[in-house]
Parts: structure tokens; C-alpha cells; sequence
């Protein structure tokens, strides 16, 4: 990430540069592309600038409606979460809705909302532990032994990630190593005797490692008609998606066992569902590096969406699809205006809230499905696997939809108070 530069007084930077540094940091840490062009937008207003911000997988360029100014280019790695950054650059960039902004104190906020650090790697660890439990309580499995084996798993597997880590080894490896610590415990399960429960031992701590915020931010970005950039997101969450599937598979067949094309996903009892959605919701959000003075939001949102879900689901009768877009419209009715007004990101806390519901079991399925095909061409088989496909991708089409309503109805808000406040 192209750090602020702090050595030169204030007087001599241009806000332009200061503009692109806080768009740069936004996108290398998570923000929504939508929401990093109204920040862009917020700075100008509040730095006397007219940048306009040309967003892409690999840069950003920032032109100027003055044509005697030259763009500025910044290279863009937008790989990483880190909610704090983000919540500490959108505290300073929101401070435009109160009026002109100083330059210096924008240079300095930007600087230290670049430096905050990632979430310890004792609470990541323990937070691995609680959200890979709560998924297989919310999937339906009642025996301890699979819910303290997944808790287990996906504890390894946050210690293996931060350890590659520290050597310099990629995301690809750190979340195939884990993948595969995953696939050899869901083995162990199975011969355990726990049933249908070994699969949940298997895919729940492997579903922690999904990249839900690239995939939702790129589905965000292609329903914005941002095609180029929302396909480079989905495209590196599909390389993710795909080296976390193959962990998985390899471990499993380590262990004489085989990831089923399809099965029944059980549905928990309705409370303990909604408090199994709360841990884990608290623990996305410490994966996603969030103040913890924020974590109630996903918490009570998390837990209110998977109330719908499970009430779609259940009681309703409707389809995952549909499921999902009536839980992920609710979080955005319910934390739009909280991120508002608080001045707290959406893309923090809506998230952590709804990222659970992101259909990675479906995915690791039709992957397997795929892998199965050379040696098994049948049409059973390629009809399951289409099917794992398409409802993964109608699923997460569904949770952008219902995030995107109210964000855009908010952003039309805005846009309207801000032109009446330039008449």
C-alpha cells in the first residue's frame, strides 16, 4: 500500500495526493469500492479539491476536473481486512460533513489509520476457535465432540495462517495448509463415528477461511456495473475458494474419506441458532481486525438476520436464495442508518453481520464435484455439481442485492443533501 508521506510540511502537499493515499488505504483494506468513491467524494468537499477517482483490481488512478492538473496513479493490492484501518480513515474523511477540513490533520489521520495493526494473534486464534463451533451448531450438530473437533481444527489452522505469515508466504498456501488441517480432523471424525456431524467437522472450519468481503464486494461492484474490478474481486475469491477446496478434499481422502457432491444441511433450533449467530458474528469481526467498540452492531444485526434466515427457512419454507436475500436486506435496513449516522463503515459491521451466510459449503461441493468428473462423467453426477454451482452463485447474488438496496437508497440520500447544501 502506498503509505501517506509525512516528511513534507503541509503547505507543500497537494490534497489531491492526500485524496488518493485515503482512497488507496480504503481499498487495500476492505471498504466497498461504492464507499470508497463517496469518501473520495467527502474529501474533495472538505479539502476545496475536484478529484475524480477511476477504480481497478491492480490501481487507482486519480484524474482532476481542472485539466491542467496531472492524474495521479497509485499501485492497489486490495487483498487484505483490516476494519480498523478502515474505521479510522472514515472517522477522519466523515469529519468533511461538519465543514472544511485542514490538510494537516488529514495528512496525520490517514497516517496513523495506516499504521493500526491487525487483530493479536491470541484473540484471532480464539476467534477461529468460536466461529468455527458456531457454524457447526448452526448447520445442525448436536454432538459436543464435533462442535470441540471443528473449535480444534480451525484453531490449528489460525495458527499455521499467522505463522506462514510471519515468513512471508502467501494467502493461497496459509489457507490450503489450513484447508487441509481441516479435511485430515473431518476424516478423524468420520472414523469417530459421529455421523453427519464429521462433516460439519470438515467444512465449518474450512468455511471460516472463505474471503466472504472480496465476494461480496465484487458482486457489489458488477451489480454497480464496475464489471472489470467485480470480476478481479471474484476472480481472487474464486483462486481462494478453489485452494481452500483442495486442502480440504486432500486431507479428506489423507484420511480414506470423500467430500459428498450433495447432502442435507440440518437446521438448528431457532434459539439456539440465533445465539450460535452471535458468536459468530463476534468472531468475524475480530477477523476482520474491527474496533471492538463496534462489535455490538454485527452481534445484534448478525443475530436479528439469522432469526429471518432461519424463519425463511423453516417456517416459510423458501429457498437458500431467498433466505439470504430477506437476512441481508434486514441488515442493511437495520445498519445503513446505524453506520450513518454513527459514522461507523458499513463494511465493517454489515459484513461481519451476514458473512456467515456466504454459501461455501456449496462451493466446496461443486469444486469437489469438478474434481470428480475425469474419472466419473456421469450425468448424476455433472447435475449435482451444476446444481452445488448454481446455487452458490444465486445465494450470493441474493446477499448483494439485499445489502445494495439500502446502501443505494442511503447514497441517493446523501447525494440529494449534499447538492442542496451547494444551491
Amino acid at each position: 500500500m502506498t503509505e501517506p508521506d509525512t516528511d513534507d510540511a503541509a503547505g507543500q502537499a497537494d490534497p489531491l495526493d492526500s485524496v488518493l493515499d485515503a482512497a488507496v488505504l480504503l481499498q487495500n483494506n476492505g471498504q466497498s469500492t461504492g464507499t470508497t468513491l463517496l469518501a473520495v467524494d467527502r474529501l474533495n468537499s472538505g479539502l476545496g479539491v475536484h478529484g475524480v477517482l477511476i477504480p481497478s483490481w491492480a490501481s487507482l488512478i486519480l484524474g482532476s476536473s481542472d485539466h491542467d492538473v496531472p492524474a495521479r496513479v497509485s499501485a492497489l493490492t486490495p487483498t487484505g481486512i483490516n476494519m480498523r484501518r478502515v474505521a479510522g480513515a472514515m472517522r477522519v474523511i466523515d469529519q468533511a460533513e461538519d465543514g472544511p477540513l485542514d490538510l494537516a490533520e488529514v495528512r496525520a489521520g490517514i497516517s496513523a489509520a495506516a499504521a493500526l495493526p491487525p487483530s493479536h494473534a491470541a484473540a484471532f486464534t480464539l476467534a477461529c476457535a468460536t466461529g468455527a463451533g458456531a457454524l457447526t451448531v448452526i448447520f445442525g450438530a448436536h454432538d459436543v465432540r464435533a462442535v470441540v473437533l471443528s473449535a480444534t481444527s480451525a484453531a490449528i489452522g489460525a495458527v499455521l495462517r499467522r505463522t506462514l505469515g510471519r515468513y512471508g508466504i502467501g494467502v493461497v498456501v496459509q489457507v490450503f495448509i489450513a484447508a487441509m488441517v481441516a479435511g485430515l480432523l473431518g476424516a478423524a471424525a468420520a472414523h469417530l463415528q459421529l455421523g453427519t456431524a464429521a462433516g460439519m467437522v470438515a467444512v465449518c472450519p474450512a468455511m471460516v477461511l472463505v474471503p466472504g468481503p472480496h465476494i461480496l464486494n465484487g458482486a457489489l461492484d458488477l451489480i454497480a456495473l464496475r464489471v472489470s474490478l467485480g470480476l478481479a474481486r471474484l476472480g481472487y475469491g474464486a483462486i481462494i475458494l478453489t485452494a481452500i477446496a483442495a486442502g480440504l478434499i486432500l486431507g479428506l481422502r489423507i484420511g480414506g474419506q470423500e467430500l459428498p457432491v450433495t447432502g442435507t444441511v440440518a437446521v438448528a433450533p431457532l434459539p439456539i441458532d440465533v445465539l450460535a449467530a452471535a458468536v459468530a458474528a463476534a468472531s468475524y469481526s475480530v477477523y476482520f481486525s474491527m474496533p471492538y467498540r463496534m462489535m455490538v452492531w454485527p452481534v445484534l444485526a448478525g443475530t436479528i438476520a439469522h432469526g429471518a434466515h432461519w424463519w425463511a427457512l423453516s417456517v416459510g419454507a423458501t429457498g437458500p436464495a431467498t433466505a439470504a436475500f430477506l437476512a441481508c436486506l434486514l441488515v442493511g435496513i437495520i445498519l445503513v442508518p446505524v453506520s450513518h449516522f454513527l459514522r461507523i463503515p458499513f463494511a465493517a459491521i454489515g459484513f461481519a453481520s451476514v458473512v456467515a451466510l456466504v454459501p461455501g459449503m456449496y462451493v466446496f461441493r461443486m469444486l469437489s464435484g469438478i474434481l470428480q468428473l475425469p474419472a466419473n462423467t456421469s450425468a448424476e453426477l455433472l447435475a449435482e455439481t451444476a446444481a452445488e454451482g448454481a446455487l452458490a452463485v444465486s445465494v450470493i447474488a441474493a446477499m448483494a442485492i439485499g445489502l445494495l438496496i439500502p446502501m443505494r437508497l442511503r447514497d441517493i440520500l446523501v447525494s440529494r443533501r449534499t447538492r442542496q447544501r451547494s444551491c
